[in-house]
């Protein structure tokens, strides 16, 4: 599938973190997070003690690391939940966890459960790890290890319930529900299914030699932002497409789980790309547009607009409503207004 640009937007610097979901984005900087729509409407900020560094999201919440602090906010505005958590050196991960709830790790060691709403449930002892990677079920977590080991581990107790070989992991994705990606010591690319005893499935791509910083799951398998810049497909099959450079290599990436991608510099630029389908549509809607000679960017916009000018009407708004009026092209509601509001000579 290729991609092509959207929009961009621009934050505050420095940018840490990004999740994506399906129509929006949250972006975590400077001492703040921020969500947009993936047209590129700003929707909320909301300030921050710290720079949060990982943000995920469950449902109606979001989960917030921030320097020592775990947080729990409210999806539709931002606001906090309650005062959060913190531990000593703070969190170095998050999964939210199915059916709800959140697991963290800790810098120091320990894996922590929490209540949906941030509260504590358990701490378990455990060495640090380099990430959680995804659930078997609400109770086993595949985990990176700081030797490169990928284990699966009991969230509450800690113990070690599987080790996935011997192999050293430099790097991996998170766990989907058609498995993960891996790079090995070498430099290459292995798709893997964990089970509950070790791999189900352990493949190898045919690739060249890559450093993947980032990836996300799409609509026709997966996208990894390379080291170089460069955005790389690896579809359903067993090879991985060479890539396009971008022209501002962004610092990550993730996606909605179908054909629209987000990316985001550290220097605060927010990119947006459409892919497959949805890039058609979104073409011939532009192409549309042109033609007609309409100033919306697509239909909802511009019932958005018409809405808006109906209620300036209402409230004799006149001096709103026929600039709402005017911009949706309708000449003849702009006179009209006009007229009734004295704004003109009949």
């Amino acid at each position: 599938m290729g991609w092509t640009p959207a929009w961009s937007s621009q934050v505050t610097a420095p940018v840490a973190c990004l999740v994506a979901g399906r129509g929006w984005s949250v972006i975590g900087h400077e001492r703040r997070i921020t969500l947009m729509s993936d047209d590129g409407a700003h929707r909320w900020t909301h300030d921050l003690l710290f720079t949060p560094h990982r943000v995920v999201m469950d449902g109606t919440r979001l989960g917030v690391l921030a320097a020592h602090g775990f947080t729990v906010h409210r999806f539709e505005d931002g606001e906090p939940l309650n005062e959060g958590r913190s531990v000593s050196r703070g969190f170095s991960s998050l999964l939210a966890r199915p059916g709800g709830g959140w697991l963290a790790a800790g810098r120091e060691g320990d894996l922590h459960l929490f209540t949906a709403e941030g509260r504590g449930r358990s701490r378990a002892a455990r060495s640090p790890v380099r990430a959680l990677i995804g659930w078997l079920d609400r109770d086993q977590v595949v985990v990176h290890d700081q030797d490169g080991c990928l284990r699966l581990v009991h969230a509450e107790s800690g113990e070690v319930l599987a080790t996935y070989g011997q192999e050293r992991w430099t790097w991996a994705s998170s766990l989907e529900k058609d498995g993960m990606l891996l790079r090995g010591a070498d430099g290459l690319l292995h798709r893997g299914v964990p089970g509950t005893a070790g791999w189900d499935r352990i493949d190898r791509l045919e690739s060249e030699v890559l450093e993947p910083t980032s990836a996300a799951r799409m609509a026709t398998g997966w996208v990894m932002l390379e080291l170089d810049g460069r955005i790389i497909g690896a579809p359903g099959g067993e090879a991985v497409h060479q890539g396009t450079m971008l022209n501002d290599p962004v610092l990550m990436i993730d996606g909605d789980g179908n054909e629209t991608l987000f990316g985001a510099t550290r220097e605060g630029l927010v990119r947006c790309w459409y892919g497959g389908e949805r890039e058609r549509i979104e073409r011939e809607a532009r192409r549309a547009l042109v033609a007609d000679g309409q100033r919306a960017a697509d239909w909802a916009q511009r019932r958005r607009r018409f809405d808006a000018a109906v209620e300036a009407e209402e409230r004799g708004d006149w001096t709103t409503a026929a600039t709402h009026y005017e911009a949706l092209g309708r000449d003849e509601d702009v006179q009209r207004v006009r007229r009734h509001g004295g704004l003109q000579d009949d």
